[in-house]
């Protein structure tokens, strides 16, 4: 009996291609997040400087970047340095006082805001980095 001979050089070319494809979207998705969240500290650093209160301008803002398969996501807060409580106090941070206020005002500054403003950015770059890895 005679077999059948089956060329399957055409589909491993293409499983090839489709996991290289996968790897560049990943790549360039992790770029496209690191970079709004280094923006977006940028920003936020900027509008702190621009304070009249000095102990505001001193906070520092960080982005820690998580990734998992399918997940890429950044977490952006100011640095707790802790001082304040090392003098007993208790109460919020100048960080949390620049942004969020307290009952007798405060909050001028924007945190979130700089971070709404890089979504779209950010989105289209992953949407591009995703096209490009699939689309040479």
């Amino acid at each position: 009996m005679n077999g059948i001979t089956v060329d399957t050089s055409q589909l491993d070319q293409l499983a090839r291609r489709l996991a290289q494809a996968k790897t560049n979207a990943y790549k360039g998705a992790l770029a496209a997040v690191k970079k709004g969240a280094q923006n977006t500290k940028t920003a936020i650093q900027t509008d702190l400087k621009g304070s009249s209160h000095p102990g505001i301008r001193r906070v520092q803002i960080r982005y820690e970047m998580h990734a998992s398969a399918t997940r890429i996501e950044a977490d952006i807060a100011p640095i707790d340095t802790g001082r304040h409580r090392e003098h007993g106090h208790t109460g919020p941070t100048v960080a949390a006082i620049a942004f969020f206020g307290t009952a007798r005002g405060g909050g001028t500054h924007r945190f979130y805001e700089h971070g709404e403003q890089e979504l779209d950015p950010t989105a289209r770059q992953v949407h591009k980095a995703a096209m490009e890895a699939i689309l040479p």
